[in-house]
């Protein structure tokens, strides 16, 4: 039996899976707040309790770098590390991994059901490399790299790399971000705080107006599902215009990710925000961007571009690396 984890800031899901020929079956999974627990290992024994299980190998998604065994949670005041979680919770077998190597490692699992494929591309048979850039809370990355038949996983923090504008209202957006935070990472204007962001540059810079009742939406609503929702159906012109300034900036940020890499099988769009917008990406926005590349746009054109949809992708992916350690 195995034991692996999904860890965040707000929610925390566990799972119970167990071998299935090359990869693995789910038994049973178990949501909680990250919030009302004092540690992971308090999380980790209730869910063992109630499951009545003592697996052996475990292998948790955290949020945050990773280095020898060892990590500080973001945005949770948790340190944790492979040898106490071990020790306290006798599991002969733990590993700590980022979140997005984690839903790095379920790329090879995934089903046609699991993503949506925004272009197919002709990606090589056999090795190569995998990207995933996953824009939620925060902009997250990782890799896969998969030569003589085994999967390599590397973390990134590039995410806080900076952004690099494409045209004219770009720049502009970037320098209202400069003026605003001192630095203009990518994760700035990729993410849920950073739609908003892009949309209050849209509202201050006087390019477009945002309605009364849009902003007692604002007010009294989560921001950026706001933004997302209505930007989505069009229902104001100031939230359709962030939405896919954002997608734009999406697009060419991915294919920036693949030519950095060389990410031959492909790019994944993972995180919170892609699945919640399916039906604009599919609007073809974000392919123009992502393949405007110059010289380079016939290696991103053979990439292909893919939506994970299944929210228990870094969960499922930390169950096959905990199977790989088995």
């Amino acid at each position: 039996m195995l034991l692996a984890g999904d860890v965040g800031g707000t929610k925390t899901r566990l799972g119970l899976f167990e071998p299935h020929g090359k990869t693995t079956k789910r038994l049973a999974v178990e949501r909680y707040e990250s919030g009302k627990f004092d540690s992971l290992e308090e999380i980790i024994k209730t869910f063992l309790d109630q499951h009545k299980a003592r697996p052996k190998v475990a292998c948790f998604g955290i949020p945050g770098p990773v280095i020898e065994g060892r990590v500080k949670v973001t945005n949770l005041p948790w340190e944790l590390s492979e040898r106490s979680i071990s020790d306290s919770l006798d599991i002969p077998k733990v590993k700590l991994v980022n979140d997005l190597v984690a839903t790095a490692a379920a790329i090879p699992a995934f089903t046609e059901k699991e993503i949506l494929t925004l272009h197919r591309g002709n990606p090589p048979v056999g090795d190569g490399v995998a990207a995933v850039v996953a824009p939620g809370t925060g902009l997250g990355q990782a890799f896969l790299y998969q030569d003589g038949g085994r999967n390599y996983f590397l973390a990134s923090e590039g995410g806080h790399s900076n952004f690099a504008p494409t045209n004219e209202i770009e720049f502009e957006l970037h320098a209202f971000i400069t003026r605003r935070y001192g630095h203009a990472s990518v994760e700035r204007v990729l993410c849920g705080p950073g739609l908003v962001n892009i949309y209050e540059f849209l509202k201050e810079g006087g390019h477009a107006e945002e309605p009364l009742e849009l902003s007692e939406k604002m007010r009294t609503e989560l921001p950026t599902a706001v933004i997302a929702s209505t930007g989505q159906e069009g229902t104001y012109p100031i939230t359709k215009m962030a939405l896919e300034m954002f997608i734009s900036i999406l697009g060419a940020h991915a294919s920036n990710v693949m030519i950095t890499v060389l990410a031959t099988k492909g790019v994944y769009l993972g995180g919170g925000i892609p699945p919640r917008i399916i039906e604009k990406l599919q609007e073809g926005g974000i392919m123009k961007s992502y393949l405007d590349k110059g010289k380079m746009a016939r290696q991103v054109e053979a990439a292909p571009l893919h939506v994970i949809k299944d929210d228990h992708a870094a969960l499922l992916g930390a169950a096959e690396i905990a199977f790989s350690l088995s």
